[in-house]
């Protein structure tokens, strides 16, 4: 493979269904999908199947969101027109975000490439913005792997009544007992065995493509797992 003068491999040439290919890589084989990442247009691929099984996750959930907001009791303070109302917003902004899958999906791809970037650049990395984009959209079918198990589960659970039902225990929040506090439920719900995957892969990838320690690596990750455990938590206050 060719070098570039910073010691780093080449873009190289490549086509559609080599990229599409060698998406498999990103779930077992880091030295297949490090040389991945130096391809252009690898990102593509990954956009569309996250894209997919989103657009068919949203859809899916829909009627079971629609049963929980039906069933729910009200909060307090909150008048049957009041919370009518804000029922029918979030399930139009639900609709909406299906139909707009491949923008949110795009926005979900860049923003964590950026976030590492910067990370990158503070620990003086040699890297391109486009190569972290594409370890970012290759890492993401291993959440899309997370995101069809889900919906397995509820689909086989049946009638879903409360908030928490519609996020099936994946983690080490499938220990904990009925009643602890949803925050607590919350962090331990993300230690799932496919966040810890993603870590894992996400890891191997980045030493590997660009020549740095497994340390240094996950130094440059680590910010992209404080965000999403803060994020996880913070969403638990929403639910009731």
């Amino acid at each position: 493979m060719a070098r570039a003068a910073s010691g780093l491999p080449a873009e190289t040439h490549e086509t559609f269904a080599d990229n599409l290919a060698g998406m498999g890589s990103f779930y077992i084989d880091p030295q297949g999908a490090a040389a991945r990442v130096f391809h252009k247009w690898f990102w593509v691929g990954p956009l569309v199947v996250f894209s997919i099984v989103s657009v068919i996750a949203t859809y899916l959930m829909i009627p079971m969101v629609q049963h929980v907001l039906e069933v729910a009791p009200m909060p307090p303070n909150v008048s049957p027109d009041q919370y009518q109302r804000g029922a029918s917003m979030a399930m139009t902004m639900m609709r909406v975000s299906m139909y707009f899958s491949p923008v949110v999906t795009a926005v979900l791809l860049v923003l964590p490439a950026l976030i590492l970037y910067a990370t990158c650049s503070v620990l003086t990395i040699d890297v391109k913005f486009r190569w972290l984009v594409n370890l970012v959209a290759g890492c993401s079918l291993i959440q899309v792997v997370a995101a069809i198990a889900a919906i397995v589960i509820l689909k086989a659970k049946g009638e879903v009544s409360t908030q928490a039902e519609l996020h099936p225990a994946l983690g080490l929040d499938i220990f904990l007992p009925e009643g602890t506090s949803k925050y607590l439920m919350a962090l331990a719900g993300y230690f799932s065995i496919f966040e810890i995957w993603w870590i894992i892969m996400m890891v191997l990838i980045f030493s590997t493509a660009f020549r740095v320690s497994k340390g240094k690596a996950f130094a440059a990750i680590l910010p992209l797992v404080i965000l999403s455990i803060l994020f996880r938590v913070g969403a638990a206050a929403f639910q009731r």
